[in-house]
């Protein structure tokens, strides 16, 4: 699965969406490949990069990076520039149907499964997953293959 294609494609699809609220999603990808399953990849990526313009402020910034690793590695990196994620909700993010702030389900549109499915597609494509955030400052996720 050619992956670089994956993240453009997927930029391309969530442009509207950031565009709405001014968010500038920047690409930067190596042209690179793994084994797995096309339709996951893309769906994994989609929903990092909705999260990431979804919880992002008016006018923030989204970085979708694709990079190698050595030899047979490679992280795809998403930041934003968002409203980041408290510390002590941090470790259940990945949990299906949880929501960091149910107060704005209705606002955001979200239903909590968006990185439970990340989290499921990494895990079969053996792959690794880290989370770092800071409230008022944005969220990076990490997909190491």
């Amino acid at each position: 699965v050619s992956v670089d294609s994956l993240v453009r494609y997927a930029a391309d699809l969530i442009s509207p969406q950031a565009d709405a609220k001014h968010v500038k999603v920047h690409v930067d990808t190596d042209p690179l490949y793994t084994y797995g399953n096309a339709a996951l990849l893309s769906e994994l990526i989609m929903n990092l990069l909705d999260n990431a313009v979804k919880y992002n402020h008016e006018g923030g910034d989204v970085y979708a990076r694709l990079s190698p690793e050595g030899e047979d590695k490679m992280i795809l990196t998403v930041s934003d520039t968002g409203i980041g994620i408290p510390k002590d909700k941090q470790g259940r993010v990945f949990e299906r149907f949880y929501r960091v702030d149910k107060s704005r389900s209705k606002e955001t549109g979200g239903t909590g499964l968006g990185l439970a499915i990340v989290k499921h597609i990494v895990e079969l494509h053996d792959a690794g997953l880290t989370l770092d955030s800071e409230v008022g400052r944005g969220t990076t996720i990490k997909v190491e293959f």
